[in-house]
């Protein structure tokens, strides 16, 4: 199988979804050596990645999985890509706080640094978050407390034979699609930022294929894999599972906020970084971050269907972090056992 799949590939064909299923299996049970891997994803990268591919590389990961109950049918997961290389400070784990503030259910899966300063798992570690919770306590949290950090390599433990592979290779492979369109929590609501508007496009028309219910991926119009308040665009290409796929724009004054260069988002290392999502939370000015957040909150609540409002969502983003919510779910997250 494996000869096949990299002769279809390098002859640039497109898989099946039964061979992108097929050969993730092969990779996940760790039947395919270093070189075989690293030829397949050099090939599938240099031909371009399909959104039948994506959605068959994705329901394998799924089945290879340890999957977490969510009792909310309106659980969403808050995530990017990675690989946009900005080093800003970690918005989408802000994000995923004042969700959780405003009463939407959270499952924040996510990783250590790859292309950033820090990870989701590196600044939650900085906060004093216990990210090695048991799935059955990550369970637990998310039913409680309304969020949990679902640490991907705890959930995906057959990503260890492509770790090493990836780390070599050193540019964005079919693997930074993929964990979005994977939480354990197998949420159907999310808000994925990506890399590029390609990425974004291939990855709605990929959850058209999946069981997803509302997915909005972002990216702005200088790659920045969040919204960005910079004046200039950013796309937002929606699958609903009732509407279908749809593309639109939108920028700072969408919000109703002044605009910001993204500079004034830059991170540095873990504590840096947590430490200005605290200081946030504690609501001391309306600044940058604060703005940024709160977008990127209002979409994501937009895609949990908290609202078909959306100025009802910004309104609701603001409110959780003016009234400490957000910095309330940290503290009983921080203390979470």
């Amino acid at each position: 199988m494996i000869k096949s799949i990299l002769e279809k590939l390098i002859e640039k064909t497109d898989l099946t979804f039964n061979d992108a299923f097929g050969i993730m299996e092969e990779i996940l049970n760790g039947r395919l050596n270093n070189s075989q891997l690293a030829g397949i994803l050099i090939a599938l990268k240099m031909k371009g990645e399909t959104p039948i591919e994506i959605a068959g590389f994705a329901s394998a990961m799924r089945n290879y999985s340890i999957r977490i109950n969510s009792n909310s049918e309106n659980t969403i997961d808050v995530c990017g890509t990675g690989g946009d290389s900005s080093g800003s400070i970690n918005i989408s784990t802000a994000v995923a706080f004042v969700v959780a503030g405003t009463g939407i259910k959270v499952a924040k899966h996510g990783n250590r640094s790859i292309t950033s300063y820090s990870g989701s798992a590196d600044v939650l570690e900085e906060m004093g978050i216990n990210i090695n919770l048991t799935p059955s306590q990550s369970e637990k949290a998310l039913d409680t407390i309304g969020i949990s950090f679902l640490f991907a390599p705890n959930y995906h433990p057959a990503m260890k034979y492509v770790s090493l592979v990836r780390k070599e290779l050193g540019f964005k492979t079919v693997f930074n699609l993929l964990g979005p369109l994977t939480n354990p929590a197998g949420v159907k609501k999310q808000l994925v930022g990506t890399y590029n508007y390609k990425s974004s496009e291939l990855l709605a028309s990929a959850a058209q294929l999946l069981d997803f219910e509302r997915v909005n991926f972002v990216c702005s119009n200088n790659s920045f894999d969040e919204i960005s308040l910079s004046g200039e665009e950013n796309a937002v290409f929606e699958f609903d599972n009732k509407n279908g796929q749809s593309k639109y724009f939108i920028n700072n004054e969408t919000f109703g906020y002044p605009s910001f260069s993204n500079l004034l988002l830059t991170g540095k290392d873990a504590n840096y970084n947590a430490s200005k999502i605290l200081e946030l939370f504690e609501f001391k000015m309306k600044d940058a971050l604060y703005y940024n957040v709160c977008a990127n909150a209002a979409m994501a609540l937009y895609s949990a269907k908290y609202s078909e409002n959306f100025n009802d969502c910004i309104l609701a983003a603001e409110a959780s972090i003016e009234s400490g919510a957000a910095l309330d779910k940290v503290n009983k997250l921080r203390a979470f056992r």
